[in-house]
């Protein structure tokens, strides 16, 4: 079954959209389902409630195993949404700086990502708690492009609010790569890192902070290339891959 809550946030006046999808088999644990939050819900939240619901039913062989999914966007729509986003996803810094490839675009304010973690830590994850058997350690959060970023940032910056983190073609271009700033911060965390062959810098981005990890996350991390994929296209080509190292 799926349902749909809005939350506010954080900040007056921004509310969430938070559609849930409750598989209609038991968990496999009697300590509850895994819970996997997807970032960008109002793109992503029906191409992953669709990969467990479909994937679940054949477990032995798909290694996907029945989850909730929490499809997690603005509450709003248009041109709102998508500067909302460089608020939300993008990292605190001192100073910002914008490659060419922005100078004509309006991103509005950034630098949020703190608040937004704050508010899917202290609000999100207790009111999914609360109403659903979850097992509280089995949770994973993932995130294409900014919100890949902010996974990342997520994953350096609190890396026990979720067990593994899924971060598909982030923009590790923001700010200059502020992100390798946190680097130091790593733990032992779990994450699947990947990018669409097509993606020209963005791979040599991946790639190149994939061996910067520090050597605590050694065999806990995966990098994926999809071949003949765009930045668009490599989402759907690597959902099943992505949540089935969730499941490993």
């Amino acid at each position: 079954m799926t349902e749909e809550w809005v939350l506010p946030g954080k900040e007056p006046g921004v509310n969430y959209r938070v559609q849930l999808f409750i598989p209609d088999q038991p968990p496999q644990s009697e300590a509850g389902y895994p819970v996997i939050y997807m970032l960008d819900g109002n793109y992503y939240f029906g191409l992953g409630a669709d990969v467990i619901r479909n994937q679940s039913h054949n477990m032995l062989k798909t290694g996907v195993d029945p989850a909730i999914v929490a499809g997690i966007a603005l509450d709003a729509e248009g041109s709102v949404v998508r500067e909302r986003r460089f608020y939300d996803f993008t990292p605190p810094a001192a100073a910002y700086t914008y490659p060419d490839k922005m100078k004509w675009k309006t991103t509005g304010k950034h630098g949020g990502a703190e608040i937004f973690l704050d508010w899917l830590i202290d609000e999100l994850q207790p009111k999914i708690m609360e109403n659903y058997h979850v097992q509280q350690d089995k949770q994973c959060l993932y995130g294409h492009s900014l919100g890949g970023l902010f996974a990342l940032y997520s994953m350096f910056k609190r890396p026990e609010a979720f067990q593994c983190y899924l971060a598909i073609s982030p923009s590790i271009w923001w700010n200059e790569k502020h992100i390798y700033s946190f680097l130091n911060e790593a733990k032992d965390s779990k994450l699947f890192i990947g990018v669409g062959e097509k993606e020209g810098f963005m791979v040599e981005d991946v790639m190149a902070l994939y061996h910067r990890l520090p050597s605590v996350m050694d065999g806990k991390t995966a990098y994926y290339v999809a071949d003949d994929e765009n930045h668009a296209s490599v989402v759907p080509a690597t959902l099943s891959r992505a949540f089935r190292y969730f499941f490993t």
